[in-house]
């Protein structure tokens, strides 16, 4: 059934901040603090794994060549600016102010709004939700099953940080995989596994930049990069209205 792995992402991401809230007490700081830079590492080198996949192909020699270089340009490029122009990440940071607003009360000491957005982003940007919402339109739940045990083990971290912002992630990865889900079920004769490729490769690039932030090294605006794992998808319906 369409769907099935986002909600079994969902409940996967909800038990693993139940599991974080139980344990939020029994981890100090100096612990909390390496786990945040080892997921920053798994993240960067999740990230630079699809990346490689993507543009990298066997050359039929034995040796190696690029492709869909100017493709991934083309994609952060006009991506990004359809997400400034939207301003997406206002719209992030606004949601994490009310989150934030709506729950700190009952659990001072941690920023719930941070929590909120950074674990919506590191949820939603990677090549695994893309592609993974893409399969699960297609009627195969598998990727995004895999996912949620990974996002399971995320959210135990990272509640014991941010407390009740993570579970409250899982209502935005439900409505931005749910959605890819259900665009890809409506869309899906003209969906190729070229173009899933392609989208894989723009969301991975996305997903690395994520690590900087986890290691507090520099802050970018992810959110707007967001719509430019969809530029593969819009460039060969464009295109395809040229064939």
């Amino acid at each position: 059934m369409p769907g099935m792995g986002t909600l079994v992402n969902m409940a996967m991401i909800l038990g693993g901040s139940l599991a974080g809230m139980l344990l939020k007490k029994g981890i100090p700081e100096r612990f909390k603090k390496i786990i945040f830079e080892a997921l920053g590492a798994s993240a960067f080198l999740i990230g630079l794994s699809g990346v490689l996949t993507g543009v990298l192909k066997t050359d039929g020699k034995g040796g190696l060549e690029s492709q869909y270089i100017l493709l991934l340009i083309l994609s952060l490029v006009l991506g990004g600016a359809i997400g400034e122009w939207l301003r997406l990440d206002r719209l992030f940071d606004k949601a994490g102010e009310a989150m934030k607003r709506r729950f700190s009360k009952g659990d001072s000491g941690t920023d719930i709004g941070a929590g909120f957005v950074n674990c919506t982003l590191l949820f939603c940007a990677g090549a695994m939700s893309i592609v993974g919402a893409i399969q699960d339109g297609l009627g195969n739940p598998e990727t995004l099953i895999a996912k949620g045990m990974l996002d399971c083990v995320s959210s135990i971290l990272f509640t014991t940080v941010y407390g009740a912002g993570v579970p409250l992630s899982a209502l935005a990865v439900g409505l931005y995989q749910g959605g890819l889900t259900l665009l890809t079920f409506l869309i899906r004769p003209w969906l190729t596994e070229a173009v899933i490729l392609q989208m894989s490769l723009v969301g991975s690039s996305v997903m690395m930049l994520i690590a900087f932030s986890l290691w507090d090294v520099k802050k970018f605006n992810v959110a707007n990069l967001i719509p430019a794992a969809l530029m593969p998808l819009a460039f060969s319906l464009v295109s395809g209205l040229w064939a």
